[in-house]
């Protein structure tokens, strides 16, 4: 189990990584400063409060020092981005993401949870003073939006949709139960949110396995 899950997690965030290796050399190019390690340094822990291992401002400080913590050690970075991942199996993992602005120093980012069925993201505001502000995802968009035409959940499920961090910005996660745990349901479509230099806008898809 430990090993289907490390793989997971680390083929998302390999795809995450280089996807965001173009972003990098675009913001270089324009002269951006601000790091995803700068923004971490002054982020608060609180996403860290929705895994089993936690992280505290001393731990914090040992990640940037050394790249590793009590639990925790940094499993990949660029200037936009940096992952988290648990020691000793790389379970779990945190990976935070820069979206800049067009023609600012201003950046948004979003740190979320990864590698499990539910999911936790933050968004916050970098402005070009270095001042952080929360701000808010996306909406959710209604449990139908990933249902094909004419399909209809079954009387005994229920579902909720999470805004997780996602390959090319956010995503919607559906999430299904019964009153015995977990359903699968398939599932039409998939639902992004994709930066465009200025806010997230949102897109429809057919499903794919990769999101």
């Amino acid at each position: 189990m430990f090993r289907q899950r490390s793989c997971t997690v680390f083929f998302v965030l390999a795809l995450a990584l280089t996807a965001t290796l173009a972003l990098h050399c675009a913001a270089a190019a324009a002269g951006h400063e601000r790091s995803a390690r700068e923004v971490f340094a002054a982020l608060p822990e609180s996403i860290f409060e929705n895994t089993p291992e936690g992280l505290g401002p001393v731990e914090k400080q040992k990640l940037l020092a050394s790249g590793q913590a009590d639990f925790w050690e940094v499993a990949g970075e660029t200037e936009d981005v940096m992952v988290f991942a648990t020691l000793p199996f790389h379970d779990v993992a945190v990976a935070l993401r820069l979206f800049r602005h067009n023609g600012s120093n201003a950046v948004d980012a979003a740190i979320g949870t990864l590698g499990g069925p539910v999911c936790t993201v933050e968004l916050w505001r970098m402005d070009v003073s270095g001042r952080l502000v929360p701000v808010d995802t996306p909406p959710e968009p209604s449990v139908e939006e990933f249902l094909g035409k004419d399909q209809k959940l079954p009387p005994d499920v229920q579902a909720t949709v999470m805004i997780c961090l996602g390959l090319g910005g956010l995503r919607a996660q559906p999430l299904f139960w019964t009153s015995t745990g977990m359903a699968h349901v398939p599932v039409a479509n998939d639902i992004g949110y994709q930066w465009n230099g200025k806010s997230f806008e949102k897109h429809v898809q057919p499903h794919s396995e990769m999101q």
